[in-house]
């Protein structure tokens, strides 16, 4: 039986091994093997396996999308369950879906919550905050939102 601990020492490691220094080898120790990920970010239709072997797909596509490193920046744990809030800033230097390298520094920022059982990352609800990343790059006008409201009509 893991203990919050030792729950918030493999979720730093994760964020350490994986995310910062792409070992991706780690995650056959941390990550079970039937992981399931929560991302509504994620399109319906994005065919995206399960298990460690989606995990490892993620990791590899981040690092691939960003090229700089992810930084925790807060860890919140409770019993089973570990709340990891986290930025990443770098070089957008991969392709996105249909958006192409831009080569521009841009920031994303995110929190999930894992849950953890028997040592091993089991499950993970996450949101990532995209919009500002896509304001960054130029796919989404700078000034979507403006001070003036819109005028009634």
């Amino acid at each position: 039986m893991t203990t919050a601990e030792d729950n918030e020492t493999i979720a730093r490691r994760i964020f350490e091994e994986v995310w910062q220094n792409h070992n991706y080898d780690v995650i056959d120790e941390l990550v079970a093997e039937d992981y399931v990920l929560h991302d509504p970010s994620m399109p319906e239709e994005t065919e995206w396996p399960g298990g460690r072997e989606g995990y490892r797909m993620m990791a590899e596509m981040g690092a691939a999308i960003i090229d700089g490193p992810l930084d925790i920046e807060q860890v919140v744990p409770g019993g089973d369950h570990v709340v990891v809030r986290w930025a990443q800033t770098g070089t957008h230097v991969g392709e996105m879906g249909t958006i192409e390298p831009t080569n521009e520094e841009v920031t994303v920022t995110g929190i999930e919550i894992d849950r953890f059982e028997d040592g091993k990352l089991v499950e993970t609800w996450q949101e990532v905050n995209m919009l500002p990343m896509l304001m960054q790059v130029g796919v989404v006008p700078e000034d979507l939102f403006s001070d003036e409201m819109p005028a009634d009509d």
